[in-house]
């Protein structure tokens, strides 16, 4: 059989024995929790509460998520601070081959899909904006755009997407879409200082839910919070081993009335052979026409770099 028609079949058998109202009752319980008290096993047990029914296979929960591919060549992109006080070449915060990648295990707080300590590899692909807006960098200061491409197609598990529901009825679709907004609306809560504690949700339902083997799954794909209608891709360290690092951007960018960012490069940086450090050039070399050809010279100045 193939394998679509026996998931479909499967997912239409459990979604027999979901109760609508029962599925809201739970799903209203589950948001008066207090989560700031809950460990993570606390939060996955209540998710499962909610989304798993009783069946005569016994209890399930039978889940259709939607994957997608990023073909080799795409870019990917993240931004980093740099302090106010970082400003003499190379800059401190961006100095080797390692600060572009992901955060080292010690340094690393509780995030959207990862527990302290375990580094991820955040990115925004295609769209450069979409890494400012996430890390809210204000206008006029100083950021590093770290950009990568990757090296062969990049496989993704989409977190918050609808559901594939072709050859379901309509009982069946309204039961399949109320199971997934709630896994989309948990995931994609607004957290903010004081509320770290509520990425245990989203963290929970990324390993629990959308977690596949590797031969599937290479990285997370999920709603920005920061920029709707737009994505991030989260890598875990070893399987970003699918993206090259082409080079660093040190720049500023000022958001304009439509939405979009005047980005201006002041230098970039890139790896050399044999050397863990980064070497940094100017605007116009024959180093950033190689490597970051859309940059004009004469758009960018050397104003508080030295």
């Amino acid at each position: 059989m193939d394998y679509n028609v026996f998931v479909r079949r499967e997912t239409k058998d459990f979604l027999r024995y979901v109760d609508a109202l029962e599925l809201q009752k739970r799903i209203s319980q589950f948001r008066k929790r207090d989560f700031k008290k809950l460990s993570y096993n606390d939060i996955s047990e209540a998710i499962r509460n909610v989304i798993v029914f009783d069946t005569p296979k016994g209890p399930m929960s039978i889940l259709r998520p939607n994957t997608a591919r990023y073909p080799a060549g795409t870019k990917f992109y993240r931004v980093r601070t740099i302090p106010a006080d970082d400003r003499e070449i190379p800059l401190r915060s961006i100095s080797k081959i390692g600060d572009c990648w992901e955060p080292p295990a010690e340094s690393v707080g509780i995030g959207r899909l990862n527990k302290k300590n375990e580094p991820l590899l955040y990115t925004s692909p295609i769209d450069l904006s979409i890494a400012i807006e996430e890390l809210g960098i204000p206008d006029d200061e100083f950021f590093s755009l770290i950009v990568y491409e990757a090296k062969e197609n990049v496989n993704v598990t989409l977190i918050g997407e609808p559901p594939n529901t072709e050859d379901f009825n309509d009982n069946e679709t309204l039961k399949l879409k109320m199971i997934q907004d709630f896994l989309r609306d948990e995931f994609t809560r607004d957290v903010g200082v004081g509320t770290e504690y509520l990425y245990k949700i989203s963290e929970c339902i990324a390993k629990d839910y959308f977690d596949l083997p590797p031969d599937f799954h290479d990285a997370w794909c999920y709603p920005s919070i920061a920029k709707k209608d737009s994505f991030n891709v989260a890598f875990r360290p070893q399987t970003r081993t699918k993206l090259r690092l082409v080079g660093v951007q040190i720049a500023k960018a000022r958001k304009l009335q439509d939405g979009s960012f005047l980005i201006t490069a002041y230098m970039i940086a890139k790896e050399m052979n044999y050397s863990e450090d980064l070497s940094y050039f100017k605007i116009g070399s024959a180093e950033q026409r190689e490597l970051f050809p859309e940059i004009k010279q004469g758009s960018s100045s050397f104003v508080d770099i030295k």
